[in-house]
């Protein structure tokens, strides 16, 4: 007979020469997006420490201004779902069913997602610790000013880890002054915050990338081998106290106060994750 041999014809189905140039024109406005915001970044840091420096080191009209740019570099993630729902996707579905356009809006969702969002939560911490740094470096230098007993004139030594005002005893007619510290240098316990992020950013990228990975697993049920799980979440749980080690090592460095306080400090930003692992995985 024959015909039971025939081969089926798969030969790939064309798609539409109108359909596949609104994708061009859809792929050249994410590859616009992601260069602008990427340019952006880099025009940010520089204008910001710029600015500061040219403000004598007032930090308040540079941190205003970046949260301005920031704003702006969010909406561009905005931009993107608003030009898909208003622009792109009539045009797609004059050749396909909205199903079929899931892939291409998941294009933009992963711009906004992976690359804008993400991008931007690192940057905040790199740009914001180079500021703070730079800040620091300039305003610890009034500490180093001579301080003078009201009573007797003596020159009195004051302490160079203690940002705000204190009480300091002359030596020499034993007259208890109070030391009150310039705006620049009472800003310094506000900025070890950002030095603090900055310096733990390796930490970081490694407890963000174990969080990654254990997203991308397949969601864990009751009849699943939880033993995978349990190495991701091993991962992750490592990463996350190596980072916050670092991190309020690295403030307690700036403020001896803390020192004795790391280890709570730590086991209360892990609490988090002890209660969503016992929540989802009931261990």
């Amino acid at each position: 007979m024959g015909f039971f041999s025939r081969k089926k014809d798969v030969t790939p189905k064309q798609e539409n020469p109108e359909f596949l140039a609104v994708v061009a024109k859809w792929d050249v406005f994410l590859d616009r997006i992601k260069t602008r915001f990427l340019d952006s970044l880099v025009d940010a840091e520089e204008a910001l420490l710029s600015n500061l420096e040219e403000s004598d080191y007032d930090i308040q009209p540079t941190m205003t201004a970046w949260a301005g740019i920031k704003s702006q570099l969010m909406a561009l993630g905005e931009k993107i779902d608003t030009t898909f729902d208003e622009k792109v996707k009539p045009q797609m579905l004059q050749y396909k069913e909205h199903f079929d356009l899931l892939d291409q809006r998941a294009k933009g969702a992963f711009l906004r997602e992976k690359i804008i969002l993400k991008g931007l939560r690192r940057f905040e911490i790199v740009l914001e610790g180079k500021i703070s740094t730079r800040f620091y470096n300039h305003a610890v230098k009034f500490l180093n000013e001579d301080f003078y007993c009201t009573q007797c004139s003596a020159k009195i030594e004051v302490r160079k880890d203690l940002f705000r005002a204190h009480y300091v005893s002359c030596d020499y007619c034993n007259t208890v002054n109070t030391f009150t510290p310039n705006d620049k240098i009472s800003q310094i316990r506000w900025v070890v915050d950002n030095i603090a992020k900055f310096q733990a950013i390796e930490e970081w990228d490694a407890k963000i990338k174990a969080e990654n990975e254990l997203n991308e697993m397949p969601t864990w049920s009751r009849n699943m081998d939880i033993t995978p799980h349990r190495v991701a979440l091993e991962k992750q749980e490592n990463a996350d106290k190596a980072f916050w080690l670092k991190y309020f090592t690295v403030r307690a460095m700036f403020l001896p106060e803390y020192q004795k306080t790391i280890e709570h400090d730590i086991a209360v930003k892990m609490r988090w994750f002890y209660e969503d692992r016992k929540r989802e995985y009931n261990f």
